[in-house]
């Protein structure tokens, strides 16, 4: 059996935004699991980096939008015989509900866990090139040396202001790379353009390519149509080179 390796290209900044939120959702649920005092920082890296974004930007707005639209394309399915309307009635309530909750979460999201005092000083040491040292900050030190079990707690605690944000975006990215069926394609040595319909709202390129290919791809993506070029290297301090050999791989144009 195939195992493919995935690579992924947002055509707006709202899905590049929530892939960059869903990698540090996806980093904090597996340094928490593991639990050790070097996983702990990492777990907490992945929680001062999502506050980044919440108050950087009104990403709660954003998402609810993007659910909203979702929504309202996919009620249009409900009067096609050949859709799983048991499905699809499934996933409308579940979107309402996502909806309910973030339109019900009044205020900035995460406000609870940017009061917070060590995380906060943690926040302003990471600034700083190099690990948090003992002597930099004998407080997280501290906290470091208690059970796993309480740092755990604490870390969930921290972390369950953004659990309405993990689920709708898990939700809204779920349907998209769902949205549509994979295709088969070759790029003739290395090299693959595809004209973009402009009458659907592409949003993701999602192109899976065999592990067994010693190469990988550069995708370049504007309005009207997109480009992969497939590119070796070797040796990492060389620079990469197109491939000149055919490549055949897996392609999904999502929108919806």
């Amino acid at each position: 059996m195939t195992d493919y390796l995935t690579y992924e290209q947002p055509l707006n900044e709202r899905i590049r935004t929530f892939l960059r939120l869903e990698k540090l959702f996806n980093q904090f649920t597996f340094h928490v699991k593991h639990g050790s005092v070097w996983d702990n920082p990492i777990a907490i890296d992945a929680i001062t980096d999502i506050l980044s974004f919440t108050t950087r930007s009104d990403i709660k707005l954003e998402v609810l939008k993007e659910l909203e639209r979702q929504h309202s394309r996919l009620e249009r399915l409900t009067k096609r015989p050949q859709i799983d309307q048991g499905q699809l009635t499934s996933l409308l309530d579940k979107q309402t509900t996502l909806i309910s909750r973030l339109q019900s979460n009044t205020g900035q999201l995460g406000q609870e866990t940017q009061s917070s005092e060590l995380l906060n000083a943690v926040r302003q040491k990471s600034s700083v090139p190099g690990p948090i040292c003992d002597f930099d900050l004998p407080a997280f030190h501290y906290w470091l040396t208690r059970p796993e079990s309480t740092r755990r707690e604490q870390l969930q605690q921290w972390f369950s202001p953004f659990q309405v944000l993990e689920e709708a975006i898990t939700m809204i990215m779920d349907v998209l790379r769902n949205s549509t069926d994979e295709t088969e394609e070759t790029a003739v040595k290395g090299f693959f353009q595809k004209v973009i319909d402009t009458n659907q709202a592409v949003q993701l390129l999602h192109i899976s390519v065999p592990d067994t290919h010693n190469c990988y791809p550069e995708i370049s993506a504007g309005k009207h149509r997109f480009s992969v070029r497939f590119m070796i290297n070797p040796n990492p301090i060389t620079r990469p080179e197109q491939f000149i050999e055919d490549v055949a791989f897996r392609l999904r144009v999502c929108s919806v």
